[in-house]
């Protein structure tokens, strides 16, 4: 999942906790007055200030599993994340279409002014054990894209590797007065301003956890519960009701993420029409896997694939047959169309690894 934009929320921002009619909803349901399937899981994660040290503090606070915790936080890939392809980058015009000349007329501006722009960004200069180089480059372009001049340092961002401990190191600017100074001086500004963005994304890229990680980290719990995906694209899942205090814990952890992160739940009754959305979605997901893996199969089988990697693509079919017999437990229901897709791939695997194993032995 993408990051939110806080003006273009996903849905489940509009599931507040103080939804009133919800909050009654989510309460009933919960006290046993209605039977309950399980929940619509619906999730929001904006950046915050998330330390390493305060999730540890909340998985072991709210119980939840700390095999789910990120990886610790490493200076190199706060440097590869704030000067590599999307890291910080500057566009600025150049032209002012306004500009009169001196009879007070509007100027005509010349061919070579037309949309004049430029771009303030890092490129990748050198790299081995010891340090990483890069340099702040100036480009200025046309409107028709057409390279005008190209500044190729304005400053040099290195990181110097920590070699005691895998991934430290420290990351330093040097500027380039002389490069800068022959700048105008409202560009000289924006270098500077751009050169002070750099400093502190670093900086809070080696302390909290981005948006992104915490997404990951939130999508790859609800998925471990046995999550069945409601939408093609992810972000809206059902989970069964056994999982309703990870669920609420993890609706807290979320909640303490930063400002406007949401994990929201809106209970789904068990009723008729309820539970066969669900069993469709979950054929519809089971079906697309197994074809995604019967191809792959195809693909290793041309590819004269070795016994070792069989035993992986196995690995994805026993999952595969893990969740369905899950699932057709928790839902009282037969999936016979998938467990015939089941036995096809079985099939086409037992062959695959038959011949993976003649291979082998030849």
């Amino acid at each position: 999942m993408t990051t939110q934009d806080p003006q273009h929320p996903s849905p489940a921002a509009d599931l507040t906790t103080g939804n009133p009619e919800l909050d009654a909803y989510t309460a009933a349901m919960a006290g046993d007055q209605a039977p309950l399937l399980g929940h619509v899981v619906l999730y929001s994660v904006f950046p915050g200030t998330v330390t390493p040290d305060d999730l540890t503090a909340w998985f072991t606070e709210l119980d939840l599993d700390p095999d789910f915790l990120p990886p610790p936080l490493k200076s190199d890939a706060a440097y590869e994340r704030v000067t590599g392809r999307d890291g910080v980058r500057v566009t600025y015009p150049l032209d002012d279409p306004t500009a009169t000349g001196r009879d007070g007329r509007r100027r005509r501006r010349q061919p070579d002014e037309l949309g004049r722009s430029a771009l303030l960004m890092v490129r990748p200069v050198s790299r081995d054990s010891g340090r990483i180089v890069r340099h702040v480059v100036r480009e200025v372009r046309d409107e028709r894209k057409v390279k005008l001049r190209y500044d190729t340092r304005l400053a040099a961002v290195v990181f110097r590797r920590d070699t005691s401990e895998p991934g430290a190191g420290q990351m330093t600017i040097k500027p380039d007065d002389k490069a800068i100074a022959a700048l105008p001086e409202a560009e000289q500004t924006t270098v500077r301003e751009m050169l002070a963005e750099i400093q502190a994304s670093y900086i809070t890229n080696c302390t909290y956890f981005t948006g992104d990680r915490l997404r990951s980290l939130v999508r790859a719990y609800v998925e471990h519960l046995g999550a069945i995906k409601l939408r093609p694209t992810g972000g809206v899942y059902f989970v069964h009701h056994r999982h309703d205090a990870t669920l609420a814990a993890l609706r807290e952890l979320v909640r303490r993420f930063g400002h406007g992160s949401l994990l929201a739940r809106v209970p789904l009754p068990d009723q008729d029409e309820q539970r066969e959305m669900v069993i469709a979605a979950f054929t519809t997901n089971a079906r697309d896997e197994l074809e995604t893996l019967a191809k792959d199969l195809a693909a290793a089988r041309r590819a004269g694939a070795k016994q070792a990697e069989v035993e992986k693509l196995f690995e994805r079919y026993r999952a595969l047959q893990a969740s369905t017999a899950e699932h057709s437990e928790l839902l009282s229901v037969t999936l016979d169309d998938t467990n015939d897709a089941l036995e096809l791939v079985k099939l086409q695997l037992t062959n695959l690894l038959t011949t993976a194993d003649h291979e082998d032995d030849d």
